[in-house]
């Protein structure tokens, strides 16, 4: 009882001290941030008319060092400086502009009077570091991306950051870093703080163009995370991976603009988005003999191993199709395009991310998980973002109607898009509506066999009989007892497009907790709540989804496998000094290194057992594994879990403890929170290879110089893996720059996200791969293709597992690093050229005001190399915003 006291005496007494340290620095920063700026450094034990010349001695600001300075205030934390002029970093000189997505910190234009400039560094002592990186609560943290509304960077000897933020924000930021709670996430701490003025115009890695519907056709949507992702988190702790991965990662100071802008690239160097491509060559090469066949299987057209899958345009009724292929490809003939598997929400301007949570929640339970990813389209994207041609369907959840919302969502439909309408405002666009009630109300619905089921309704009835939109036909598919037409079909009979809506004033995202109801209202909704999903799933059945009500699989436990019992003894001798109680946390992620296999895997909490228990490896082959692994370090010490959120974050408190041998790889059976690209989903059905490799490289080395390569070389190693077997060497699998894995030149087989970071003149790359080895749906797979060739072919190959593709995989990524560090780019690039699908192929730099080009190779960095009509060499990379990394490129520099 008394302890319990004292933690509370100590709780309220940390309290009022943060309180009257709060109001200290908020009183003496404002009286002089206008005029002056503001320097804040960690307290220093010499006094400031001896030490402040070194204090405010900062790299990061050009021009007259010559001020006068003045102490604020010095406690225990910090000592806090005024500096007379203000302080003026020039971005033009050296400076990049930051980009933001959507969905991080917004601007507030009638506070935003302060600009920060903070400086960070590598830590001189990583282990120090470290140790107090993890002893620092999550909760307690205070991500700078959290306060501010980052403007611009700079890497160097010291690292720049520009950060717009309000007075009351600076004053969080200055908290926090006297305290050491100030992170950037990473590696790297802040070491200064100061209040600036900026002039000039920082130079972009993305050049900004103003999308307009055309060019919205011709492109694709890339999806960012989640705002509600953001929002989820403690407002303190930040979520950081966005600055994590433009600035933390980038490893020492450039020697060039393209050194420069290879440190961005090298840092993540992710799988594609998606890609775009035409089916007719794929559909005549499947089986030119069978004309008659009428269905074409669109899950072949639909996401490989992760992230989203692209257009595909079929071909019109003269393509051919096969009867050869497996018999478990129900092909379904279209018209016009296969969607990729994107499902695009729409909430409105205002408290969208709680209305989009809602709405995501309800479609997750209906729709088949392996199958589509769902997304918030802002409303601010609408025409910045083409989204248009990359949607299966987009669903509307504002009753509110904003005119330059309803024009985009028109062209949509009338593109043939598929649109469902829960009380939206858009609805009166295609079908005349009556106003029946003044607010939202409960009815008893009719549809098909079920009846009188409670459910929650809008204000209108629709009348079928008054159509609004041209060419189109209006179809009632569910009234209420009193004869209220309350959900409707509108399909566009123009020729040429198959646009389809179903409109529904019953708000399927909404339950009995979202009205004030009587218990018996309440019980009744209640009662309704499976008919609820039942009928929602019949509808999006009808707008031709796939539907599955499967619960997600239970996360499991991850087991320590290693080839040789030393290197997993190496590696638990590596980090035990680093565990309590056998628990060891970083980030988000907790690992507990146990020999108990009862305890339950959580999201953020994962047991690792150090015993190999057999009912958590019932899944994973280790003979077959070790059999075709074949490397001297990479893959010896194995971290396999049957299911698991994502791999891609397991490794990182781990990597730079190991021993240089112990190979540490992480593989798992299934991910229900795969990454991709930018932090998009990957979707990881059971038979996808699937892993998570760490590979260490000297900084100087010939790759430590062009990280970027990793990435064609784990892209490589998977078509070795499988086309370096005997017999195998016909199975036409090709690369698609920078990272995708395909077959021939149609589909999609597998993609590859590469993180590296700097520690001690080594970098640190996290490998993430997935590529579909035996699940024919929702795509294509090998093993369907070694069937393909055994059938053409009067071949009998057998299929393989990924337990051997992997293995196989990973002694080639060891086998190619070990070739370019010794022999560089050029010998790697002539094995790469031979896989991959565009020699000489010409593309469209958009950037260069739609300049035809050739592509002839890759740079000394990976880069895509084009050349113009006159001979002009440019380097580009790929659009950030465009699944098809081919049709948006971006010039970079010209040679």
């Amino acid at each position: 009882m008394i302890l319990s006291a004292g933690y509370v005496v100590l709780y309220v007494v940390r309290l009022l001290s943060r309180s009257r340290r709060r109001k200290m620095y908020l009183q003496t920063i404002r009286q002089v941030v206008q005029k002056h700026s503001i320097f804040i450094k960690k307290s220093v034990s010499e006094k400031w008319s001896a030490a402040a010349s070194t204090l405010i001695q900062c790299p990061l600001v050009k021009g007259s060092q010559r001020f006068t300075h003045k102490p604020l205030l010095e406690d225990d934390h910090i000592a806090m400086m005024s500096v007379e002029p203000k302080q003026v970093v020039n971005l033009t000189d050296g400076w990049t502009e930051y980009y933001r997505p959507q969905g991080e910190y917004r601007e507030d234009s009638t506070h935003e009077d302060v600009v920060l400039l903070l400086e960070a560094r590598r830590p001189t002592n990583v282990d120090t570091f470290l140790e107090h990186e993890l002893q620092v609560s999550p909760a307690e943290k205070v991500h700078i991306l959290a306060h501010g509304a980052a403007v611009a960077w700079k890497s160097g000897s010291s690292f720049g950051i520009i950060l717009h933020c309000t007075l009351d924000e600076f004053v969080t930021l200055s908290m926090a870093f006297c305290e050491d709670r100030l992170t950037m996430d990473e590696d790297l701490e802040v070491h200064s703080i100061m209040s600036v003025k900026i002039e000039g115009k920082s130079s972009s890695l993305v050049l900004n163009q103003e999308i307009d519907t055309d060019t919205a056709k011709k492109s694709a949507l890339k999806p960012k995370r989640n705002s509600a992702d953001t929002d989820t988190n403690d407002s303190n702790a930040g979520d950081g991976n966005d600055i994590a991965k433009q600035l933390a990662h980038l490893l020492a100071p450039p020697q060039s603009e393209q050194d420069q802008l290879t440190d961005l690239w090298s840092n993540e160097s992710l799988a594609s988005n998606s890609s775009i491509g035409r089916t007719s060559e794929l559909l005549d090469m499947i089986d030119a003999e069978s004309q008659d066949a009428e269905t074409v299987d669109r899950s072949m057209m639909e996401s490989g191993a992760g992230e989203e899958l692209s257009d595909f345009e079929l071909a019109g009724s003269s393509s051919s199709t096969s009867g050869s292929l497996s018999q478990s490809w129900k092909f379904v003939r279209q018209a016009s395009v296969a969607k990729p598997p994107n499902v695009l929400v729409y909430a409105g301007k205002i408290d969208s991310v709680r209305k989009f949570n809602k709405v995501k929640k309800i479609m997750q339970q209906c729709l088949d998980s392996e199958s589509y990813v769902i997304y918030h389209l802002k409303h601010e994207e609408l025409e910045t973002t083409p989204w248009i041609e990359n949607t299966v369907l987009l669903v509307l959840a504002s009753k509110k109607k904003y005119t330059d919302a309803n024009e985009t969502f028109m062209k949509y439909f009338r593109a043939g898009g598929k649109i469902l309408g829960l009380g939206s405002g858009f609805d009166q666009e295609l079908v005349e509506q009556t106003l029946i009630r003044k607010e939202n109300w409960i009815v008893n619905l009719k549809y098909k066999t079920w009846s009188d089921v409670s459910l929650i309704s809008g204000m209108y009835s629709y009348d079928i009989s008054k159509t609004i939109a041209e060419d189109s036909h209006v179809t009632k598919l569910a009234s209420d007892t009193n004869g209220n037409v309350l959900i409707v079909r509108v399909n566009q009979e123009t020729k040429g497009s198959a646009g389809s809506a179903i409109l529904s004033q019953v708000l399927f995202d909404k339950d009995a907790g979202d009205m004030g109801v009587t218990p018996e209202m309440f019980n009744a909704l209640k009662k309704s709540n499976s008919a609820r999903f039942e009928i929602l799933g019949q509808l999006l059945t009808t707008l031709g989804l796939e539907c599955n009500t499967a619960s997600p699989p239970v996360l499991t436990p991850a087991v320590l496998v290693a080839r040789e019992e030393i290197s997993k003894q190496s590696f638990l001798k590596s980090i035990e000094k680093r565990l309590l109680s056998g628990v060891l946390k970083f980030g988000k992620q907790t690992l507990h290194f146990t020999a108990d296999d009862s305890v339950p895997a959580e999201e953020n909490l994962l047991p690792v057992l150090t015993e190999e228990s057999e009912p958590f490896l019932k899944n994973f082959n280790k003979g077959k594994y070790c059999e075709n692994l074949k490397s001297r370090i990479l893959g010896n010490t194995v971290m396999y879990v049957d299911v698991i959120p994502t791999t891609m974050t397991l490794l990182d408190g781990l990597m730079f403890s190991v021993p240089e041998t112990t190979g540490l790889i992480a593989i798992a059976r299934q991910q229900t929170q795969g990454v991709g690209r930018g932090g998009n989903n990957w979707l990881s059905p059971i038979g996808c290879a699937m892993f998570s490799l760490h590979v260490k490289l000297p900084a100087d080395s010939n790759l430590g110089k062009a990280v970027s390569y990793l990435q064609h070389i784990t892209s490589l190693a998977v078509v070795y893996s499988v086309c370096k077997q005997e017999g195998y060497q016909d199975i036409d699998l090709r690369l698609k720059w920078p990272n995708d894995i395909y077959y021939g030149r149609e589909m999609k087989l597998g993609g590859v996200i590469v993180k590296s970071t700097f520690m001690d003149g080594m970098v640190h790359a996290t490998i993430g791969c997935g590529f579909n080895v035996d699940n024919s749906n929702p795509t294509i797979c090998i093993n369907d293709l070694i069937q393909l060739h055994n059938r053409q072919d009067g071949t009998s190959l057998t299929s393989c597992s990924t337990e051997q593709l992997i293995g196989r995989c990973v002694t080639y990524i060891e086998n190619l690093i070990d070739q370019f560090q010794a022999e560089g780019a050029e010998s790697f690039k002539q094995m790469y050229y031979e896989k991959w699908l565009h020699s000489n192929n010409t593309v469209t730099l958009q950037s260069e005001g739609n300049k035809e080009v050739k592509i002839v190779g890759l740079d000394e960095y990976g880069y895509l190399l084009v050349e113009t009509p006159s001979g002009e060499k440019i380097s580009v990379q790929p659009d950030g915003n465009s699944f098809d990394m081919m049709k948006n490129l971006i010039s970079m520099k010209i040679r």
